[in-house]
């Protein structure tokens, strides 16, 4: 039986509709469907899936443990345990040879003409590409620390902060103490927030999360793939709440 057949099953013998289970374990109605139907890709990534998996089991008197080591197994890539390495046919290391006299007398060649071809690809792409693009958004900061945390020049007394979301990434965002969207931003996915007195954000991956501060690109907000809080004050400074 699979992971969501045992969930909604545990879930019906307990006696509980989905509406019933969303209202005791505020997981939305939406998320707990998808659980059910095993469309993981649709619930919120990383530590809030695997929280959703524990709260909805443990509600239905399942073993949470046992059930998000099989959410893990069914959503996360298995390593393969260290060996010999996987022998490679000859014919995946013949590279086409760009002139045939040069690639019989000396393989080399080819291998080196291969490498040149790459470098400048990779060097044309870096040139032409667009400057709006923020492929490393931490590539807009400086490198010294003091300044990375100096604050940012705002208007008035209010803090402006635009992100874009690079990949799936969960934010939720609370503006002068009240809550202003908590929600799965996908790939282009914007949003901009203006406070009086601070701006709170959670991120469930800042690695994948663009953002600038009154129109400058901000510090980076940690590190890709490890959840995090931060605040904004009117000045635009960031800190992280203990």
């Amino acid at each position: 039986m699979d992971l969501g057949t045992e969930l909604r099953t545990a879930r019906e013998r307990a006696g509980l509709s989905l509406p019933d289970l969303a209202a005791r374990t505020r997981i939305p109605l939406k998320s707990l469907r998808a659980i059910e139907e095993n469309d993981f890709v649709s619930v919120p990534p990383g530590i809030f899936a695997r929280s959703f998996i524990r709260t909805y089991a443990r509600e239905v008197g399942l073993d949470p443990s046992n059930a998000v080591a099989e959410f893990r197994a069914l959503t996360e890539p298995v390593e393969e345990p260290p060996g010999e390495p996987r022998a490679v046919p000859d014919e995946d290391l013949q590279a086409r040879p760009f002139a045939p006299n040069l690639s019989e007398s000396r393989p080399g060649w080819g291998y080196a003409l291969i490498a040149a071809a790459l470098l400048i690809g990779i060097i044309s792409v870096n040139r032409y590409s667009t400057p709006d693009e923020p492929a490393a958004p931490a590539a807009d900061v400086s490198t010294d620390a003091t300044n990375a945390q100096a604050p940012v020049a705002t208007s008035g007394s209010t803090v402006q902060i635009q992100l874009r979301a690079l990949r799936p990434c969960w934010v939720r965002a609370v503006v002068d103490g009240e809550l202003a969207f908590a929600r799965l931003m996908t790939p282009g996915d914007s949003e901009t927030l203006t406070g009086h007195r601070d701006i709170t954000l959670r991120v469930g991956d800042p690695g994948a999360l663009f953002y600038s501060i009154n129109g400058r690109a901000g510090p980076p907000l940690g590190e890709a793939n490890v959840p995090v809080t931060v605040r904004f004050g009117s000045d635009g400074r960031m800190s992280k709440p203990s």
